[in-house]
């Protein structure tokens, strides 16, 4: 009998250690989603929470919550049209990384992402595009919205396509994430870069959709 007891008072003890690890992960939960919408706010003083579940899913992978719906070992990429918010919350995104895990990445449009191409052609020895594409967390806003390609060493270089590239393979070897935003949808990905970027995008983000109209106007 005492056997018995000895064992039912272990899983009273762990459930309730379960209990008190949820309720301290829900107290983290509410404080970085506080944080979270004040650093939107900063970025833009006017910014209303119009998608709050988009603001959940985001806060829960920054704190890595078991709660996310995804996979925490992905990166995150918001897509949605034009003026809903998506790069606010990108940018509120590295501020809360760096919150939670002490570093902040570095976000990157496609035109930033060509001149940092055509910048490592005209000096060789500083790598700019080494030091870009190989931390271990990368931004990068508005995919789709970079020139078709480059020249770079007398060679075309779609940026877009090279960047994802690279940082796929990054993902796959090393498990470094890439955060981005885009104004195109699946399909509108796999006609402008071709299926393999497609599935490599599946591979490499968690896909959140941001809805609403835009704001800008």
């Amino acid at each position: 009998m005492s056997h018995i007891q000895s064992y039912l008072d272990k899983i009273k003890k762990h459930e309730t250690e379960r209990f008190e690890l949820k309720k301290f992960g829900e107290e983290r939960f509410k404080g970085a989603r506080e944080s979270f919408v004040d650093s939107c706010r900063a970025i833009v003083p006017n910014w209303k929470d119009l998608n709050p579940e988009v603001t959940d899913k985001i806060v829960r992978y920054c704190i890595q919550s078991d709660k996310f719906d995804g996979d925490l070992s992905k990166g995150l990429i918001l897509m949605g049209s034009t003026g809903v918010g998506k790069t606010v919350y990108l940018n509120a995104l590295s501020l809360m990384m760096g919150y939670c895990n002490q570093f902040r990445f570095s976000i990157y449009t496609g035109f930033e992402m060509e001149r940092v191409y055509q910048l490592d052609v005209s000096h060789s020895d500083v790598y700019p595009l080494d030091r870009a594409l190989k931390s271990k967390m990368f931004g990068m806003d508005d995919i789709g919205e970079e020139h078709a390609s480059i020249k770079r060493y007398g060679t075309e270089i779609n940026v877009g396509i090279d960047t994802l590239t690279q940082r796929h393979q990054l993902c796959v070897n090393k498990g470094y994430v890439t955060f981005a935003t885009t104004n195109l949808n699946a399909d509108m990905i796999a006609k402008k870069y071709g299926s393999r970027i497609e599935s490599r995008i599946h591979e490499m983000f968690n896909l959140i959709g941001v809805k609403g109209k835009d704001l800008r106007k």
